[in-house]
Formats: structure tokens, C-alpha cells, sequence
């Protein structure tokens, strides 16, 4: 039977071995984009038309696939794909537009579903295996600035929460991931071609939009160590 542990990420992952012991994040710690522990990266939006839908940003079933990129690589270090958005849709929760149309719009938006993955090549893992788990939520809050009603810049935040794979519940891993600027650089509207190196489109979408990716923190906690006790440790524990 499979175990699952609960993870948090506050826009993340365990890893998996065929040994006795179940595989864990390596260690308490924390890793940002501030100080080059992590990497920045690309994301892009299609614009599914599931069920009908236009094909326009905001509207239900809308998916997500987000990559890091380190200037020459997609994914190297970590992704999540597969965030559809809900039934709802974008949802305006602050509008500052003025008589002439200018000012801002702040949507928050819900996905479901999703997955998440984790390189083996950092300080959060042993080597031995990638670190990989499933989304149980994903949150965008979405700020569009109008000029005389024309939008002309879009910056999200992102947060999301998920299950780390093969790792014990007792073990009480906890993953916090934050994307703190996810800026919009192109959409099927623009007269320009989609830039190259992005994510590509996912649900089989020729329509959607893109996104540069920064300011990302993440950390992992864990209420039991996980490295593996020795038999001496044992025998302190329980004499």
C-alpha cells in the first residue's frame, strides 16, 4: 500500500526507493531564488475550452504547467503541470478602475488537480532518487493593470499544497512552496508568435498564455527526522 504525507507549498516532494526504508526529504531547510538555492522558472496557461468554454485566460479547465529554467534547460530542478482551473473561475475580488478605465483588477483563482516534482540533484534529496507527489491545492491571485481600459500587465502570486509520495505519515514532512512573481509576457491575442522555451501548451491547446517565473521560497520540516537510525540509536531510545 502506498503512504502519502502531507505536504505544504506557500507556487513541491519525495523520494522514492526499492530499499527497506521508505524515502523522505533529506533534511529540514529552506531554499529560495533569493539566495540561487533554487531556480526561477517559466510557466504557461492553455486555454482549454473544456466543455465549451471560450478560449480565453480565467475560464474553467484552463491548465497550468510551470518548469524551472536555468537559461539553457526546461525542468531541471522542478515542475507542476496539470492545475485545472475549477468550475468557478476567476473570481474578482478587488477592481480599483476609474471613469477612464484605468487602475487595476484582482482575481483569485482555484485549480484542482495537479502534480509536482522534485530533482534528486539538490540539497533537499540524497541523490539516490527525484522527489514527486500529487496537488491538493493550487491558489492564484491575479492583478491586471488597465490603461484607459486596455490591459497592458498581468503579476500573479501563487501558493499550492500537496502529498509527498513514499513517505510514512508519522514522519510529519511538510513542504511550503511561494511563487511571489509570476509576470505574463505573451498571449494568443498578441500580434507576436509565442516566444520560444516556454512550457508547452497542455489539454492539446494551439491557444493560451505565458509567464516568467521569480521569487520562489520554498521549505520542508519534518516532526521526525528522516535520515535512517542506526540500531545503537534504537536501543538509546527505547532502554
Amino acid at each position: 500500500m502506498r503512504t502519502m504525507t502531507s505536504l505544504i507549498l506557500s507556487v513541491a516532494l519525495v523520494l522514492i526507493t526499492a530499499g527497506a526504508w521508505a524515502q523522505c526529504p533529506n533534511l529540514n531547510g529552506y531554499w529560495t531564488t533569493n539566495d540561487g538555492s533554487m531556480t526561477g522558472g517559466r510557466a504557461s496557461e492553455a486555454w482549454c475550452g473544456t466543455g465549451g468554454m471560450p478560449i480565453q485566460g480565467g475560464v474553467p479547465g484552463n491548465t497550468q504547467n510551470a518548469m524551472s529554467w536555468n537559461g539553457t534547460a526546461l525542468g531541471a530542478q522542478w515542475k507542476a503541470w496539470g492545475m485545472e482551473i475549477d468550475g468557478t473561475g476567476a473570481v474578482l475580488i478587488s477592481d480599483t478602475l476609474d471613469g477612464n478605465g484605468t487602475g487595476t483588477r484582482t482575481y483569485r483563482t482555484n485549480y484542482l488537480g495537479g502534480q509536482f516534482w522534485l530533482t534528486r540533484d539538490n540539497t533537499w534529496a540524497d541523490g539516490a532518487a527525484d522527489l514527486e507527489g500529487v496537488l491538493t491545492s493550487y491558489v492564484v491571485f491575479t492583478t491586471i493593470t488597465f490603461f484607459v481600459g486596455n490591459p497592458v500587465g498581468a503579476t500573479s502570486n501563487i501558493s499550492f499544497t500537496g502529498d509527498f509520495v513514499n513517505c510514512p505519515a508519522v514522519n510529519g514532512c511538510e513542504v511550503r512552496f511561494a511563487i511571489a512573481n509570476a509576470m505574463k509576457i505573451w498571449d494568443t491575442n498578441m500580434a507576436t508568435p509565442m516566444p520560444a522555451n516556454y512550457p508547452a501548451f497542455l489539454c492539446s491547446a494551439s491557444a493560451g498564455e505565458v509567464f516568467d517565473v521569480c521569487c520562489i521560497s520554498m521549505d520542508i520540516a519534518c516532526a521526525i527526522d528522516s535520515e535512517p537510525t542506526s540500531w545503537g540509536d534504537l536501543k538509546a531510545q527505547y532502554k
